[in-house]
């Protein structure tokens, strides 16, 4: 099975950063952390591929993707989750760019170990980041399936002194925010030509190291859960017969657990708590401020 770090961006909205952060982030991982690196842009426009396919070469497997919403979500979802099995069966990293269309089911969220959510700092986006994450928090909240680590993505940053206290918005999942995204007048001039990580504009580059240090280092912790939740489930074995299983399961009386909501507020801290202790301080859990 693979090991492979799957990572969607997506927003419901065009124009906040998606497809720029798509790019630059598989540059980050192919360039820097020298990991076999595949993009698949299932955007119609197919901005990030072009970014990639047009500047300097530096090992970035690259594919678009043009999903047939048209025919219905079942026909839409084979195509991408084929597209996604071919590249995570080969690769280190897989980061898929999409503006989300309803046509694909809640459930293809499930696919991906990190989904990252560009948004700028108006307020017409983050009422679209804030509805986006509320409509699927259902996805974020499971209990039944991993579900994906949400990951808020300020971009296009003008002003660090007010980015963090943008988010005290009530969001029905929780969420980590990561370092933002800072804007530059020339950052357009980046596109098919140069990736952040790789200018000698330090400003920009240190900024987006930043940013792919945090994502990376929070995917490595994903993995790391996840391995031990699976090493745990494997050694986790009942001996003596079917029986002896049976009269075990029978005379023992655990206590009762309440049921409790995705939001109840006695368990976020301790959710919090647990999480923060194994990923970076840059990232943070928020959901209340």
């Amino acid at each position: 099975m693979s090991k492979a770090l799957r990572i969607l961006i997506t927003s419901q909205k065009g124009g906040v950063g998606k497809s720029t952060v798509s790019a630059n982030l598989a540059a980050y991982f192919a360039y820097i952390s020298g990991k076999k690196t595949s993009l698949i842009d299932f955007d119609h426009q197919a901005t990030s591929g072009k970014w990639v396919k047009k500047a300097y070469p530096i090992g970035i497997n690259c594919q678009t993707v043009d999903l047939p919403n048209a025919k219905g979500s079942g026909v839409a979802l084979l195509k991408a989750k084929e597209a996604l099995r071919k590249s995570v069966d080969t690769m280190e990293v897989v980061i898929a760019d999409l503006t989300w269309a309803d046509v694909l089911p809640p459930d293809f969220l499930f696919e991906f170990d990190l989904v990252l959510v560009p948004s700028s700092l108006s307020r017409v986006e983050l009422d679209s980041t804030l509805e986006f994450v509320n409509r699927f928090s259902f996805v974020f909240n499971s209990r039944l399936r991993n579900p994906p680590k949400l990951v808020i993505v300020p971009s296009r940053v003008d002003n660090l002194n007010t980015y963090e206290g943008i988010f005290s918005k009530s969001f029905n999942a929780g969420f980590f925010l990561s370092p933002p995204v800072m804007y530059s007048n020339s950052a357009g001039e980046f596109f098919g030509n140069e990736f952040f990580v790789m200018t000698s504009n330090q400003e920009i580059r240190e900024n987006f190291l930043d940013f792919g240090r945090s994502i990376e280092q929070l995917g490595q912790t994903e993995a790391d859960i996840r391995q031990s939740s699976k090493q745990a489930a494997l050694t986790h074995k009942v001996s003596g017969s079917i029986l002896d299983r049976f009269r075990a399961v029978r005379n023992s009386t655990p206590e009762p657990v309440p049921r409790t909501s995705a939001n109840d507020a006695e368990r976020m801290p301790v959710a919090r708590t647990r999480i923060k202790a194994a990923i970076p301080s840059f990232l943070m859990m928020g959901r209340d401020g």
